[in-house]
């Protein structure tokens, strides 16, 4: 790789706007639940079919996502500037924590590490075409990753920098299509991994519309989760009255004809307030 590629960003992401796949926000694709989920999580509504298979410490997790988003931010950055993007981005450690929202003490150092194991063991197959082609093998969210360690004056080693090699999927997707929607920085401050789907659902779907809505069913296999529906159903209704999830109100009703409940996602007008949850 290229002395100018090798250093690629290694500075910060100050600045830029924070980037996600729409895909990603669209279908189930990371474990939303703290413990390690050691089940595959399967997805297929007809058209749509997703096979996410857990390595030796689970599933990759919707806080793992974090250095996707982080990665996927870098690339577009670059792209945006007119310049050169490649597989393999370097990067300093402690500005992926501080954009993301954590600590950087040595304990967020570790749990960066276990979220980079999680992102190569986890494999992943999808009938979800990338600029055209569909992945008919399975792959892991990046192919290779390094840690860049060095000495300080004091002969602690500590991790200066991290080399991510993105799969091939997410890049075309990134490069050919610009398959990319900016999120919210406030995302980082959703502890629950339900109000982070949530978000990315509802900045995939709504748009420019003034409400979008799913039934409650529909909403659970967009979700993931492994909850029973009326587990879910009660899950959700403490995040409504909670009112937490950036720029979207969500509301639960019942359907046309006392048919089956219905989510229903609104933008947040301008002077709303929001506590992350």
């Amino acid at each position: 790789m290229a002395g100018d590629e090798a250093d690629l960003f290694v500075d910060s992401l100050v600045g830029a706007p924070l980037k996600d796949d729409r895909a990603l926000m669209e279908f189930p694709f990371f474990s939303i639940q703290k413990q390690p989920r050691m089940e595959p999580l399967i997805y297929d509504d007809g058209r749509t079919q997703i096979t996410i298979e857990p390595g030796p410490k689970g599933l990759a997790t919707i806080w793992d996502k974090d250095v996707l988003l982080y990665v996927v931010s870098l690339i577009n950055e670059r792209i945006e500037r007119g310049m050169d993007v490649d597989h393999t981005v370097r990067f300093a450690a402690h500005d992926l924590l501080r954009v993301t929202g954590r600590g950087t003490g040595k304990r967020s150092y570790e749990l960066l590490l276990d979220a980079l194991f999680r992102l190569r063991s986890t494999n992943i197959m999808t009938s979800i075409e990338s600029a055209d082609e569909r992945d008919r093998r399975g792959f892991g969210w990046i192919e290779t990753w390094r840690v860049v360690e060095r000495k300080t004056s004091t002969g602690r080693k500590i991790m200066a920098a991290i080399e991510i090699t993105l799969n091939d999927w997410m890049f075309r997707a990134l490069v050919k299509e610009r398959r990319v929607l900016t999120i919210n920085p406030t995302y980082f401050d959703l502890e629950s991994g339900l109000c982070r789907r949530l978000y990315e659902i509802g900045r995939k779907h709504l748009g420019n519309q003034d409400v979008w809505q799913i039934s409650l069913e529909k909403l659970a296999k967009k979700i993931g989760t492994s909850r029973e529906l009326r587990f879910f159903k009660r899950d959700l209704l403490k995040i409504i009255k909670d009112d937490a999830i950036p720029d979207y109100k969500l509301s639960l009703e019942v359907g046309p004809r006392g048919g089956r409940p219905v989510v229903i996602f609104e933008h947040r007008k301008s002077n709303d307030t929001v506590v992350a949850g």
